[in-house]
């Protein structure tokens, strides 16, 4: 098979001046440049989040919670970090922010809770077909624990939430919605404030899983008034391990921690303990205290940057591939919302995806993820037993998806 060359990269949107301020990005991986379109598994970090890294490791390190001046600056700019993020995301205040391991965590701590104070035999958990395995297993296991029966929101063929099958499925059975605020693999944008509005009339409590969200449009948690929503730092160019879980007041007072350490409990003895204040209530052990410190960097970056701009330019980018796509005989796409984020997955025969990973992988340096996508369930809805997807970020350029279509014209016309 012949190589694509890669076009020089131009200038247009001034992608190139973001691009300069992303060191992964200007690397040669074997030997070659790369484009990176994996951003939907995880983003590169902005060269303020490392420099911020390595300050703090360099010239502040302190574990937060202790008596010296070091521990003291430390767990100032950690309240400092938590602050900021409320204001990122409008939460009505910074002890609505929990700090966690990654999304994944704050989604068990939601289940958690779930599963020893408010669920019960009969109860019923609502979930969606779009669901990464993240909040599909973490309520199965609430499930198995109460008692509670877990249903499943069907799809149309849009790819979309059947809203009129979830309206109905809504009754004084139903104690908690866990849906995806955003589908990792088809895209799809939940019409979530309908969801929770139609949830809330029957005083049912709803958890968004923003992990896909949060990194390509601007949230305002006060609009949407879900009850809980939870995101990844390291998928919006933020550093590894760090999770937010965002909860209003009461629910965070009402359901018990996920686990047990120090830190999130204010009084202990032999027999007993007493639960710290929210929110360390749920911040047991030593958290990823120089990775929040450095997240303040990230937030200030992506603000300076302009959420709804970076969207506006990543639909550009997907309405861009989703044209060039259309136009290659043998490729098929999988969801068509009208509301999406930029994600395209797509398959040119079931048994080809992860020949065509490896193929764009070692005969072009494009990197991109094919499989299940931590997505059995809804695999088996499309009838696939996986699909490669694209996922876009505000720093790829319409350049790079020419060189992409010309190596997948290539594949196609050698497969």
């Amino acid at each position: 098979m012949e190589r694509v060359q890669a076009k020089k990269i131009s200038n247009t949107n001034g992608v190139q001046k973001i691009r300069a301020q992303f060191p992964m990005l200007g690397k040669r991986i074997n030997r070659r440049t790369f484009i990176y379109f994996d951003n939907a598994a995880t983003c590169h970090k902005p060269r303020v989040v490392l420099d911020r890294l390595q300050k703090f490791y360099s010239d502040e390190y302190g574990k937060p919670d202790e008596e010296h001046a070091l521990s003291k600056e430390a767990t100032k700019r950690i309240e400092v970090v938590r602050k900021a993020v409320a204001n990122f995301i409008g939460a009505p205040s910074e002890k609505n922010i929990v700090f966690t391991r990654g999304c994944t965590e704050s989604i068990n701590i939601v289940a958690g809770g779930f599963s020893k104070g408010v669920l019960k035999k009969g109860d019923e958990v609502v979930i969606s077909s779009l669901e990464h395995h993240a909040n599909i297993v973490p309520w199965q296991m609430a499930c198995e624990t109460s008692g509670a029966v877990l249903k499943v929101v069907p799809l149309i063929d849009t790819g979309e939430v059947d809203i009129k099958a979830y309206k109905s499925m809504l009754s004084d059975k139903t104690k908690v919605v866990a849906v995806v605020h955003a589908s990792h693999v088809l895209g799809t944008i939940l019409p979530v404030r309908q969801m929770t509005k139609w949830a809330h009339e029957k005083n049912i409590p709803v958890m968004l899983d923003g992990a896909q969200a949060i990194p390509h449009m601007p949230v305002n948690i006060q609009e949407l008034d879900c009850d809980f929503y939870t995101f990844s730092a390291h998928k919006m160019g933020g550093p590894t391990g760090l999770g937010v879980l965002y909860g209003k007041k009461k629910w965070l007072e009402q359901i018990p921690s996920f686990e047990g350490g120090s830190d999130m409990a204010k009084k202990v003895t032999f027999e007993n303990y007493e639960y710290a204040d929210v929110p360390q209530k749920f911040e047991a052990g030593t958290m990823p205290f120089a990775e929040i410190i450095a997240f303040e960097a990230l937030i200030n970056f992506l603000e300076r940057m302009n959420m709804q701009k970076m969207f506006s330019y990543e639909q550009e980018l997907l309405h861009y591939a989703e044209k060039e796509f259309n136009q290659i005989e043998g490729l098929h796409m999988m969801g068509s919302s009208a509301d999406k984020e930029a994600v395209i997955s797509f398959h040119i025969g079931e048994n080809h995806v992860k020949l065509l990973e490896k193929y764009l992988n070692e005969r072009h340096n494009i990197f991109v993820r094919a499989g299940d996508l931590s997505a059995q369930p809804l695999m088996k809805l499309l009838g696939v037993k996986g699909l490669v997807r694209i996922s876009f970020s505000f720093y790829n350029t319409k350049e790079e998806v020419d060189t992409l279509v010309k190596a997948l014209k290539v594949y196609l016309r050698n497969k």
